[in-house]
């Protein structure tokens, strides 16, 4: 964040020193054959430094460290506060209307429960019944949740400040990751609330995107940081980056443990796979974030008999960058299986009751997006969903999906605010558009995003009054 800072006053300081400088009024002249000779060289000087730029960041001489730290942090300056949703029409903002609530419910066929959900809007969540009726919300502003903010250098305003995923208890608790999109890095904190949403502890660190709960009531969850020097053994990654970290926490949010997943790679068998797709002749995004981690779920006892290939207590990983999906042991803290198919970009890993692994494939199809089931063992894919008696979606980016009781299979369409459960034939059975948040005074409508949708069943959740009904 300190590069970033000074990059940002340079670039301010450079703006005013333009700003003044077009203000000022030069006279016209003809120009003179010593005055043609030095635009001339000046452009020249200038192409020759070009050029020079462009060898030391492609040979990647000495010089080219300061280079990258200075494009990236230029570049973090650059897109920090822009929303990264869309701004909506008038008549979009219209279609998008008539679209809210319940659109199909099959009730014969559905796995009747109370849908959490999220959006990038806020810090609030919302569980809904099978009709579509809210029956309970949570709110927690970021400066509420941390009023003297201190492991955030400058947070955006709290209106950019969303939840990402949640996790819901029994009694109503909830776990509420915090994230702001248009910064980085983008993980802002963990809280948990009760059913009041009333604060009952703060981890005060870049959590992002997942959040997961043991049996035993272990808390585990994602953290990222910005490294400027790797690490022994990661010399090949290019600082800066954003490094991500499993981290483990009590029931009481103390931190239990902290493993750095690009070192758990690199001590691994598995450790090829962080080289994949270095080669490219520019740098991207995943050269600046090279792990991105996006889901977190641990193998609990109950489970681990089905997963022949890991242990109970082993915890999978999806990394977005690398286009794999990993299980870390905490014990030796390295990768002790990963695996990389016919997905990309994927999201939302999980272990599923029959020895198999969900995920939901974000670009792994040139059509759509897809929602795989896999299976470890034998490398099959012996269920894909791929919206072929629905409307289609494509989601780049987010995405959350879940095995439900039944069988059937809820998902969400991130950017248009769907949620929709299928059943194994691929049959839609129930669909929501989640309606749009209101638009403050003097600003144009946005495209919000889901950014988790979970699934509920009525006896998982006591603290819900007078016995209330998925369908009433």
């Amino acid at each position: 964040m300190r590069l970033i800072r000074i990059t940002r006053h340079f670039l301010v300081f450079i703006a005013t020193r333009l700003k003044r400088f077009s203000r000022l009024r030069v006279p016209l002249r003809r120009p003179t054959p010593n005055g043609i000779f030095a635009a001339a060289a000046i452009l020249g000087l200038l192409s020759v430094s070009y050029l020079f730029g462009a060898a030391v960041m492609y040979f990647r001489l000495p010089t080219s460290d300061f280079l990258d730290k200075a494009f990236w942090g230029a570049r973090a300056w650059h897109d920090r506060g822009r929303s990264t949703l869309p701004a909506l029409s008038s008549e979009a903002t219209a279609v998008a209307k008539q679209k809210e609530g319940i659109s199909i419910d099959r009730a014969d066929k559905t796995a009747d429960g109370f849908t959490l959900y999220t959006l990038t809007e806020g810090s609030r969540a919302a569980l809904i019944d099978m009709r579509g009726a809210v029956v309970h919300r949570w709110d927690l502003p970021f400066r509420t949740a941390w009023p003297r903010v201190t492991h955030i250098e400058d947070p955006l305003p709290d209106e950019q400040i969303h939840w990402f995923r949640c996790h819901l208890y029994p009694n109503g608790d909830l776990l509420a990751v915090y994230q702001a999109d248009g910064d980085t890095p983008y993980g802002y904190g963990l809280v948990k609330l009760n059913k009041d949403s009333q604060l009952l502890w703060a981890y005060a660190h870049n959590v992002h995107h997942d959040v997961d709960v043991g049996e035993d009531g272990t808390i585990y969850t994602l953290t990222q940081r910005i490294v400027s020097k790797p690490p022994a053994g990661l010399e090949f990654l290019d600082p800066p980056y954003l490094a991500d970290a499993l981290v483990v926490l009590a029931p009481d949010g103390r931190e239990l443990q902290n493993i750095p997943i690009a070192e758990a790679f690199a001590h691994s068998p598995y450790a090829l796979i962080l080289t994949a797709g270095k080669n490219e002749p520019v740098r991207s995004e995943r050269e600046t974030d090279p792990i991105h981690a996006n889901g977190v779920r641990v193998l609990n006892p109950t489970l681990a008999a089905r997963f022949p290939l890991f242990k109970a207590g082993q915890v999978l990983l999806s990394a977005r960058a690398l286009d794999a999906v990993a299980v870390l042991d905490r014990d030796t803290r390295k990768v002790v299986w990963a695996a990389r198919g016919v997905w990309k970009a994927q999201h939302d890993a999980e272990f599923l009751d029959n020895g198999h692994l969900l995920l939901y494939d974000n670009a792994g199809s040139s059509e759509q997006t897809r929602v795989l089931e896999y299976d470890p063992l034998t490398q099959a894919i012996p269920w894909a969903y791929m919206n072929e008696r629905s409307t289609r979606f494509r989601a780049l980016t987010r995405g959350t999906k879940q095995r439900l009781f039944n069988g059937n299979t809820l998902i969400d369409d991130p950017d248009n605010r769907r949620i929709f459960e299928v059943t194994k034939d691929k049959e839609l059975v129930w669909e929501y558009f989640c309606p749009l948040p209101p638009v403050p005074q003097n600003q144009q409508p946005r495209s919000h995003a889901v950014t988790g949708a979970r699934r509920y069943g009525a006896n998982e959740l006591t603290f819900l009054k007078g016995g209330a009904r998925p369908r009433p």
